[in-house]
């Protein structure tokens, strides 16, 4: 029997740096043929293959080129639309990340797009535009959601109309990544570096609604621990400020990584001591997110710190794996309170972190029930 075609459409930093759609791609590779299409934040036109065996083809947008980043978004979206769509034709189905591939389900014939909101989708929540959901929602063939939480917000909001058409996957860590031993090519560096000492892991924390400075000065100016920091952290006037405060002991404390592929952060997250985890709460689509981190801490048996945001509250609260403190990690008591309770008892939460750290394993299943 044939296996049925689907095309991936996003855009993304980089198709090795993405871990949802790394972990999609290869769940609904094992029951179908895989293409990517994709537009980099490099704007770079090439074909490839990707690490995780899955083709893809890369498109130039001339838009981005002339028109200034963060503007215009609809004449991008439409040249990546018209650029893609000649390549569609033999698909059977598309499989369409975020809101920037709106005019993929909004154009295509009924059932035969699957739209995945890696967040909340605001830009619809106004009178005119979420009449153009209401469309895309009867002719996709599901809107996929972070979680329930999402979807229980946007159904009170009266953006979605239809429940059936919706559902979610969490976006826990897969198998591959759980097992992966790759290390990064600074981790004997970083290991000399060490020295010996624990270490916090942070990640993701370069704008200023993750409240990196409350995370990073709870453990330098409290604590003996040292800090790692993965991901794009490029804040010049916050470096300023800590180095200002903490002299040569930021340098002596905090390392720095840059990105770093996915399945080479195991290694980093599984010696940590803990992992902090805020995201303001001012709006919604930021009150209930999920973080990667916050879950690839959790499969690896590392014990958590994070706000009060309702989707991390409720799993740290039950499996007492960790602490949410009462706030979003924008009062930095709170977040002091939280380092200290957790070192003290800290033998409590480890334990349980590791007894239910196979709960959060990411299932092929999901794929193979969204593709029918």
């Amino acid at each position: 029997m044939r296996r049925p075609k689907i095309a991936v459409i996003c855009r993304t930093i980089g198709l090795e740096y993405d871990d949802r759609i790394r972990k999609e791609c290869i769940s609904i590779s094992k029951n179908a043929e895989v293409k990517i299409f994709v537009t980099f934040e490099s704007n770079v036109e090439e074909d490839g293959i990707t690490s995780y065996g899955i083709p893809y083809k890369s498109f130039k947008l001339r838009t981005r080129e002339k028109l200034r980043s963060g503007k215009f978004l609809l004449a991008k979206a439409l040249e990546f639309y018209l650029k893609v769509k000649p390549e569609l034709k033999e698909f059977d189905l598309i499989w369409a990340h975020e809101e920037y591939t709106f005019l993929f389900p909004l154009l295509a014939r009924k059932n035969s797009v699957i739209w995945d909101l890696h967040e909340l989708p605001e830009r619809f929540d106004r009178p005119v535009l979420r009449k153009m959901f209401h469309l895309i929602e009867n002719k996709s063939k599901y809107i996929i959601h972070a979680n329930s939480f999402r979807i229980d917000y946007a159904i009170t909001r009266g953006l979605i109309r239809c429940p059936s058409k919706h559902t979610y996957i969490r976006n826990y860590p897969d198998q591959k990544f759980v097992e992966s031993e790759l290390i990064p090519d600074f981790y004997n560096d970083f290991i000399l570096w060490l020295d010996g000492i624990n270490y916090v892991y942070l990640q993701g924390i370069s704008t200023p609604d993750r409240f990196p400075y409350n995370s990073i000065v709870s453990i330098l100016r409290f604590t003996t621990l040292k800090v790692v920091i993965v991901g794009i952290f490029n804040n010049k006037e916050l470096i300023k400020r800590l180095t200002s405060e903490f002299g040569t002991e930021f340098a002596k404390r905090v390392y720095l990584t840059g990105l770093v592929n996915q399945l080479s952060t195991p290694v980093l997250v599984k010696n940590a001591k803990f992992c902090m985890i805020f995201y303001q709460t001012n709006t919604p689509n930021q009150r209930y997110c999920e973080a990667n981190r916050f879950y690839q801490s959790l499969v690896l048996g590392v014990p958590v710190i994070t706000g009060n945001n309702e989707p991390l509250e409720q799993i740290v609260s039950n499996l007492n794996c960790g602490i949410s403190i009462p706030s979003d990690g924008r009062i930095l008591e709170d977040v002091i309170e939280a380092v200290n309770i957790l070192m003290l008892n800290y033998p409590v939460y480890k334990e349980n972190a590791i007894k239910n750290k196979n709960n959060f394993v990411w299932n092929d299943v999901w794929m193979f029930n969204l593709i029918g």
